[in-house]
């Protein structure tokens, strides 16, 4: 009884404390961007340039060596989302023939969790 009684009192506790719920699920990561056609080759997206569609954007995850590719949407979205790894990570984007305007790979870390990371790419 007298266990029970610490962790009824603990929990609020640990939520005042830290902001988090004794319980809170693990955070997860995102990776996203959009690959674009950068009309004027100046490296960012303008209103008038359209997003490319159907371009493979893929994700290596060196914690684990997994990788995974999807393909931009109509928009030229892409998404890695509900990430659970940590540590580096290596986003390319191809392509197709085109020439990149912006770099074709980029990098970053996932940290301890709940990064957002946002990464772009122009092609001609």
């Amino acid at each position: 009884m007298r266990g029970l009684l610490v962790v009824l009192v603990a929990a609020p506790l640990l939520v005042t404390a830290t902001g988090f719920p004794a319980y809170a699920e693990e955070r997860t990561s995102s990776v996203s961007g959009v690959g674009f056609f950068d009309l004027n080759g100046d490296g960012q997206q303008q209103p008038d340039e359209p997003g490319a569609a159907g371009f493979t954007v893929s994700l290596r995850l060196t914690s684990d060596n997994t990788e995974i590719s999807v393909r931009t949407d109509e928009n030229g979205y892409y998404r890695f989302g509900d990430l659970t790894q940590k540590g580096k990570y290596s986003v390319q984007f191809d392509g197709g023939g085109h020439v990149h305007t912006t770099p074709w790979a980029v990098g970053g870390s996932l940290g301890s969790g709940g990064v957002d990371a946002i990464h772009n790419f122009g092609i001609q």
